[in-house]
């Protein structure tokens, strides 16, 4: 930053938090845990102010990344946040349970952003499935995977799908709000 005071303000953090964790990268992950936690209270503004700090004191970091998608996601800006979680897998791979995350945000942001081209929220759409497909090999939790998923077909409109995917995350352990199952039977009754 060109500020002088905010340079100051982030330097002493720097120096206070390596002294205290050891190093950099040690006190960015302690900070994206701490970034998490406030997300989880619901509080996306402290959430986004620790995942700030975590990118300053290490912007090799992919879950700081992950943590920007979250929040901008939740703040409704899901095509910034498909950018972000593309910034994490950048650094190799997607952060262990971000794969499904990113692949519901691919289609929040293909359905939602009515500017892009038939050939480009196809592009997204394409995308996600890989994406699923990914979590379905490798992630242990695929009670949230299909819970995932199961929203995602619902925002394509492909109810049928919507209802296989909560039948395969009920049998795997996942939950769904109650909301989310009635927006779904306003679209098509559940299958016996």
């Amino acid at each position: 930053t060109t500020d002088p005071d905010l340079r100051v303000a982030d330097e002493k953090l720097i120096a206070q938090t390596v002294q205290h964790y050891g190093s950099r990268e040690k006190a960015s992950v302690a900070f994206v845990g701490n970034g998490f936690a406030y997300y989880g209270r619901d509080d996306l503004a402290n959430a986004m102010r620790r995942f700030n700090q975590a990118w300053l004191l290490d912007p090799n970091n992919p879950e700081v990344y992950f943590g920007f998608a979250v929040v901008l996601h939740d703040k409704g800006g899901n095509c910034e946040a498909v950018k972000q979680f593309e910034k994490a897998a950048s650094f190799g791979k997607y952060v262990r349970g971000m794969t499904p995350d990113a692949a519901r945000v691919l289609v929040l942001c293909a359905v939602g952003d009515k500017s892009l081209s038939a050939e480009a929220r196809a592009a997204l759409f394409a995308r996600s499935d890989a994406l699923y497909t990914e979590a379905l090999a490798q992630e242990p939790d695929k009670g949230y995977v299909h819970g995932s998923l199961a929203t995602a077909m619902y925002w394509r409109g492909k109810y049928e799908e919507a209802w296989s995917e909560v039948k395969l995350a009920r049998a795997n352990g996942g939950r769904f709000p109650e909301q989310f199952l009635r927006l779904l039977r306003e679209k098509m009754p559940e299958p016996s």
